[in-house]
């Protein structure tokens, strides 16, 4: 099963262009957005979501093999859903930096694969990696790329459960670029932070000029501030936690300078979340908009509430058309 598909992983090649949803497994829930594209903008043809009970998914971690078949293939029949490009969770992925001598693909990742065993603790032959090229590097006279790193058995072990509720999954995606592709507008030259905010958990992610180069989960998300007696004490974990981020950035970000914080997921509505969660005055936080990259809300009415759609970043970033990422 593994070497059949192995292939169509990270990404699809390029002349890969069939139709396909975006489908996000997370610990909480099962979600799907499926674009349909007019002469103007895209519009949401259908979209959907299936909570999960806890335990089923823990941390990215598949507990429940066949609970989650169970659910995917009840989710698969009621949206029409088959083909696929399917989430990764973030903690369960590797990032780092390297740079790169070559322009040539198949050298840069010849080069990036001798340097695996340097940067995560997974040998070449149990991880597989992909990668992204960071654009317009201060640095003189250097490229740099941006590895992300799946460990193999999680690929197979993802692979496993959607063959077994009869998807087609065409390629995987790390939560947080899928976050990037919907949240931060095409052709942008900045570095944004994008918090997205789960049940249990939040991820924190910088994304420099669209690409992803740091990446971190909290067990921190809407749950907490539900059932916190001071929603301000509760917030602060947040808040300690991107002001951590950003003093890293500082020291390691290459001179560049975060500009925004965006916010995903229904906890963004919390009020006074946005207003005391920046680190810095300096940078402002805003809530995210999920469609931003496929359609303008002027233009084309979606089905989906603004509440409801802050929890579709991932599904959506994962559904958009390559042309828009």
């Amino acid at each position: 099963m593994f070497t059949k598909t192995f292939f169509k992983l990270f990404p699809p090649p390029k002349f890969l262009d069939i139709p396909y949803s975006g489908l996000d497994i997370s610990d909480d829930a099962i979600r799907c957005i499926d674009f349909s594209s007019h002469s103007k903008h895209l519009s949401i043809r259908k979209h959907g979501m299936k909570p999960l009970p806890p335990g089923i998914v823990e941390s990215g971690n598949i507990k429940n093999r066949e609970v989650l078949i169970e659910a995917l293939n009840a989710f698969r029949k009621e949206m029409g859903l088959y083909t696929v490009k399917v989430s990764l969770p973030e903690e369960k992925i590797y990032l780092f930096r390297t740079e790169i001598f070559s322009e040539n693909e198949s050298e840069i990742k010849q080069n990036i694969e001798f340097k695996l065993e340097e940067n995560v603790p997974l040998s070449a032959s149990d991880a597989i990696f992909f990668f992204d090229i960071i654009p317009d590097n201060a640095e003189d006279d250097k490229t740099f790329a941006s590895v992300s790193v799946a460990p193999r058995d999680l690929i197979v072990s993802y692979l496993d459960v959607l063959e077994s509720a009869n998807f087609n999954p065409i390629s995987f995606e790390v939560q947080a670029k899928a976050c990037a592709h919907s949240l931060i507008p095409m052709n942008t030259k900045g570095t944004f932070i994008i918090v997205n905010i789960m049940d249990h958990k939040s991820g924190i992610y910088i994304v420099c000029e669209r690409t992803v180069c740091f990446t971190s989960t909290i067990p921190w998300g809407k749950k907490n501030m539900d059932s916190s007696e001071n929603i301000v004490d509760s917030i602060d974990e947040l808040k300690r936690e991107l002001s951590r981020v950003n003093s890293y950035w500082v020291l390691h970000g290459h001179g560049t300078v975060i500009s925004k914080i965006i916010i995903s997921g229904k906890g963004a509505l919390r009020e006074g979340l946005v207003s005391h969660c920046s680190p810095d005055v300096k940078i402002s936080a805003e809530i995210a908009n999920v469609w931003l990259n496929a359609f303008s809300t002027e233009e084309y009415i979606p089905n989906v509430s603004f509440e409801d759609s802050l929890d579709y970043a991932v599904a959506s970033g994962l559904a958009l058309p390559r042309f828009l990422i």
